[in-house]
């Protein structure tokens, strides 16, 4: 405690005498002061036990003169700055050295995390200064301790020493420890081994292709032969991804299907198709920005969320304050970019489809139109639930990995996921791949989509009758849950963010469990409005109405005067910036009526969605201006292809890079633009691989085999 006593002692005579301590100011020094004796006080009763028969003190290590015990709590956490800056929002957090522990040997010592949730009533200090810690949510310490010493001892013995040095009322507690050896399941060598396979036929395709066609080149040059012969066709991948063009690339006489099969794993064909930026009459070209830049919101958004949902922060108060900045209310609005996902899925499906059944509209396009939707997406979902289900345990290891991850909803639910039923069941928390009820709720509604497309194909303008009425319905359906639950207008910030009665973190759902107030009323609100489709569809109606509109456009485009098309840039620019700067004030502490908030809640984002089919109309009819040139960007082409597999892998790359960490990040706008740039780099990277592996080969294959069948 010397260390503790001359800081008390620099402090109080570094004060100049015109400005000397106050008895209230002198009285608070001394209640830190007697807190940080406290914590320490609990930290040598803990770690510096002189019980020879408890599995858990370091003495047990240091006999035979070893400094096995000394290095143990040498590598153990111990209380550090930053004890008053908690209010109630964050924990506190003493690591150790992870790196450390692991140099002593694994027959010797292993690292455990123990994870407590209190309603911390400390020592009555009755001070102002110290009235934040009457109430604590939880501490998260990093031990280093003797191999024999079992998670459930070590919970134990904390929890004991806290009650006996500081008065804490214990609520949920969990201690988690390094495995021993970890080494790879059965399961997770057979995902290896079909990694494996997948790079093989790769590497096989590509280089069977180079060869055929640097052959076919070296035949051209000796003997002149037809330009039609000598050249290869490289058709680009169609705009379109959620239905095929009747037309495709023609087969060679010579190939058999065997052989197109494998051709389709080729970077020879696959990589030009990615990469290419050649404009098409068909394609809408400003959907590609939009994709690209809703696709990097969803990803800003997620790198705030994956630190603040963990609490991997030091300067936790300060990050739960960005929410009250103006600057910041596009990220923590991030989730209006999930309706811009489901406007262009609704557009594409219903001008798509309209286009088709011009030509087909018989009983197999409609196998054909469900046979593609599973095939296009389930193969590469699947993979990438293998990967992070399997693999991704492996990938990394570090302090705050082990309390982040566990697979165990995968083992019980990943069955959930492929049937696209996981919005349903299992409950949020208990999902496998958390975010993956985007595709569910998508998937739903484009099962039911017929019901609009087939009333629009035959009767024309009264076939939107249905859409209006579905529209109303949605609207209808999310005012009465939002009204009679009450939830605020900010109920997933005011959960995760604002939460001032958190008790606890359950690592291993990602989400609170046990917390009051905000946080349970956010658990509510996503169970029954946030991944819901029928909650989730107003943004596709209206995407389905612009689609509709782009396919009978010929027939129906009457020219604008040029003060109808300023009025309508202003009306959505107006609207977009009402949407997501509309809680500013309800952010920093002005709340809204019950009313006003219901209100918000039923209509952003459907309001969303005419903002966007807005700009898809200016664009698409000549008014887009500076706009349609920037969504337009050949650039965005290549993104917006990788767009699936990105939505798919982000998360990954997140889990992997803050799992890793060794210590708590100081978080500011700084650090999360640098964060930002290099997780949308690696996981565009990643999904390039995911892409060129999986996606476009499933896409040629199938193909390749409704051709064959004359679909």
């Amino acid at each position: 405690m010397f260390r503790l006593h001359l800081f008390t002692a620099l402090l109080l005579c570094s004060s100049s005498a015109p400005n000397r301590w106050s008895d209230s100011q002198l009285q608070s020094v001394g209640d830190v002061n007697s807190l940080e004796e406290k914590l320490f006080q609990l930290q040598r009763k803990l770690q510096l036990s002189q019980d020879g028969d408890d599995p858990c003190a370091f003495s047990s290590a240091a006999k035979n003169g070893s400094d096995a015990g000394l290095k143990m709590f040498d590598a153990s956490g111990k209380p550090g700055s930053n004890l008053l800056a908690l209010e109630g929002a964050g924990v506190w957090q003493w690591l150790g050295d992870y790196d450390e522990c692991q140099a002593i040997g694994q027959e010797m010592a292993h690292y455990c995390m123990f994870q407590g949730a209190y309603g911390a009533i400390l020592p009555q200090y009755t001070l102002p200064v110290l009235k934040k810690l009457v109430f604590v949510p939880g501490l998260r310490w990093g031990l280093c301790v003797p191999r024999q010493c079992t998670a459930k001892a070590l919970s134990a013995k904390v929890v004991a020493t806290i009650k006996e040095v500081i008065y804490f009322n214990s609520s949920l507690v969990e201690t988690v420890c390094e495995p021993s050896d970890v080494q790879f399941s059965s399961f997770a060598i057979v995902v290896i081994v079909l990694c494996c396979i997948i790079g093989f036929l790769v590497l096989l395709a590509t280089v069977f292709e180079y060869s055929q066609d640097c052959v076919k080149n070296i035949l051209c040059q000796l003997k002149p032969m037809e330009e039609t012969n000598c050249q290869k066709s490289t058709k680009s991948r169609e705009d379109s991804t959620l239905l095929p063009s009747d037309s495709s690339s023609k087969q060679k006489q010579s190939s058999g299907l065997c052989l197109e099969l494998l051709l389709s794993f080729s970077l020879v064909q696959n990589v030009p198709k990615l990469l290419d930026t050649a404009r098409s009459a068909k394609n809408i070209s400003c959907l590609h920005g939009i994709r690209t830049l809703s696709m990097m919101w969803v990803i800003l958004g997620h790198c705030y969320f994956w630190f603040e949902v963990f609490q991997n922060v030091a300067n936790i108060e300060a990050a739960y304050d960005h929410i009250h900045q103006f600057a910041f209310q596009p990220i923590a609005n991030a989730f209006f970019s999930v309706d811009s996902f489901f406007f262009l899925s609704g557009l594409l499906v219903t001008y798509l489809s309209l286009q088709q059944m011009e030509r087909s509209a018989n009983c197999l396009f409609w196998i054909k139109f469900y046979v593609h939707r599973f095939w296009r997406l389930t193969p590469t979902y699947a993979v990438a639930l293998l990967i992070y289900w399997q693999l991704m345990p492996y990938f990394v290891d570090g302090p705050l990995w082990m309390g982040m991850y566990d697979n165990k909803q995968c083992d019980h639910y990943w069955w959930t996921n492929l049937l696209y039923i996981n919005n349903f069941y299992p409950k949020y928390s208990d999902m496998c791949m958390g975010w993956s009820w985007f595709l569910a709720a998508d998937t739903q509604m484009y099962v039911l989509s017929p019901i609009v497309i087939i009333p629009a194909f035959f009767l024309g303008l009264s076939g939107l009758i249905p859409l209006v009425c579905l529209l109303i319905a949605v609207l209808i359906t999310i005012a009465v849950i939002v009204s009679v639950k009450e939830f605020p207008a900010n109920i997933i910030l005011s959960g995760f963010c604002c939460c001032q009665n958190l008790l606890h973190v359950r690592f291993e759902l990602n989400l609170f469990v046990a917390c009051s107030g905000p946080a349970t009323q956010t658990l509510d609100y996503e169970n029954m409005v946030y991944i819901r489709f029928y909650t989730r569809a107003a943004p596709y109606l209206v995407g389905m109405a612009v689609g509709y509109y782009l396919a009978k456009r010929d027939q129906l485009r009457q020219k604008l005067f040029r003060v109808w098309t300023v009025g309508g840039w202003l009306l959505a620019a107006g609207l977009g910036v009402t949407i997501v700067y509309g809680l500013y004030d309800y952010n920093n502490g002005h709340h809204y009526s019950q009313g006003a908030s219901s209100l918000y809640l039923t209509f952003s984002s459907c309001l969303w969605g005419v903002c966007l089919a807005w700009v898809v109309y200016a664009c698409t009819s000549g008014s887009g201006g500076i706009i349609n040139n920037i969504l337009s960007w050949s650039g965005w082409f290549p993104l917006s292809r990788l767009t699936y597999s990105a939505y798919l892998l982000h998360p990954v790359v997140l889990f992997v890079y803050v799992g890793s960490m060794r210590q708590t990040v100081y978080v500011d706008n700084f650090h999360m633009a640098f964060m930002f740039v290099a997780i949308t780099g690696i996981s565009y990277a990643s999904a390039a691989i995911l892409s060129l592996c999986v996606e476009y080969p499933m896409a040629a294959i199938e193909k390749a085999v409704l051709k064959r069948i004359q679909f």
